[in-house]
């Protein structure tokens, strides 16, 4: 392990593992660090929109896990006495993190690449030549690192100020008649997305501010239709939770580390676009880091590659996102207003592919 990898993961989740594989089928030798362990639950809302899904399967270099998923055609939303129906075409399918992440984890190892569970970084730093890349007593090089750790990590050190700060909540539950829709129930304050899974539960995955609910119990009874349809399930997994949730603008590098995944940006859980934005941001450091590695470019140049390729493919959704994210805002009445131009099938159809990752 004294050896310099080409390049380093830090986070074994969705971005870094796709960054993993991609950069062990190029050739190129791959160190990847997770500072917890798998299989593992994660606040998601499990849902893989169409666009991420072949990607996915060439990662996993198999459909398995794709094919036995059924398919979500149609979104919910429920506001105030409302539903709104948004279609989702292609259709998407339901995966969870638990299974997911440890698919492709697995899959990175199938590939050759160094793969460490428990494995957490203290600390990067940038000589000459090398990385140093330090854990509890042990240091590994690489020539470059792609940083995956989520949007919030000690290897961020820069102060937090004056951000609007959320809570993410999840768990499993039992249903007895579960919608095939994914349902999107809003209140003051944030929102639940509920998504049926394939072993007969659904995904409850919430966004919430702090000072209005601390627990999902609490969140469920925030919205007259969500607490009636929960009021007979029955928990299958332990409630987990992440914070702070919150919003930045995009920064695809730090500390000549480059960024991926939520380290990178952080998408409106509802947009529904987050695994395939972690799946696309890991491929595409990879990918301009590929031409660095070769000695065909200087790192600088390939940085501003993957900037150039995140700005143009990823950023749209960010920001059409936001958008949505500011018209729940809204006084209630505009609000209304508003929400119910989603009524007509091209502009709820525009609605959901706008906040999705643009094709190459």
């Amino acid at each position: 392990m004294n050896k310099a990898f080409d390049v380093a993961i830090i986070g074994g989740g969705p971005a870094g593992t796709a960054a993993a594989i991609t950069a062990a089928d190029l050739g190129f030798s791959v160190l990847l660090l997770e500072a917890g362990s798998f299989p593992r639950h994660k606040v998601c809302g499990e849902f893989v929109s169409a666009e991420a899904l072949s990607l996915l399967a060439s990662l996993l270099r198999s459909d398995d896990l794709i094919a036995s998923a059924h398919r979500i055609s149609i979104a919910r939303a429920f506001l105030h006495d409302h539903v709104l129906p948004l279609p989702v075409r292609p259709a998407a399918a339901p995966l969870s993190r638990h299974d997911l992440d440890h698919a492709l984890w697995n899959a990175a190892s199938h590939r050759g690449v160094v793969a460490r569970e428990r494995s957490r970084v203290k600390q990067v730093r940038s000589t000459a030549d090398y990385y140093e890349i330090e854990l509890e007593g042990e240091e590994l090089l690489a020539r470059s690192v792609i940083n995956a750790a989520g949007r919030w990590s000690n290897l961020h050190n820069e102060k937090r100020q004056n951000e609007d700060e959320w809570i993410g909540l999840k768990g499993h539950f039992t249903e007895a008649r579960a919608s095939t829709s994914c349902d999107l129930y809003f209140f003051p304050g944030g929102y639940c997305g509920v998504l049926p899974l394939d072993d007969g539960t659904v995904n409850a995955a919430a966004m919430v501010k702090p000072e209005v609910a601390r627990s999902l119990k609490a969140i469920l009874s925030l919205n007259a239709a969500l607490q009636a349809r929960s009021d007979t399930w029955e928990p299958v997994t332990m409630p987990v939770s992440t914070a702070p949730l919150f919003f930045r603008a995009s920064q695809t590098s730090q500390h000549g580390m480059i960024l991926a995944g939520d380290a990178a940006a952080f998408i409106d859980p509802f947009a529904g676009d987050g695994i395939s934005m972690a799946l696309h941001s890991g491929g595409l450091a990879t990918l301009a880091l590929a031409s660095y590695l070769s000695g065909k470019c200087s790192f600088q140049s390939a940085m501003q590659s993957y900037d150039r390729s995140h700005r143009d493919l990823i950023q749209p959704a960010l920001r059409n996102a936001s958008r949505l994210r500011r018209l729940l805002r809204l006084p209630r009445n505009l609000r209304a207003t508003a929400m119910s131009l989603l009524r007509i099938p091209l502009l709820a159809h525009a609605a959901v592919q706008e906040t999705r990752v643009r094709q190459r």
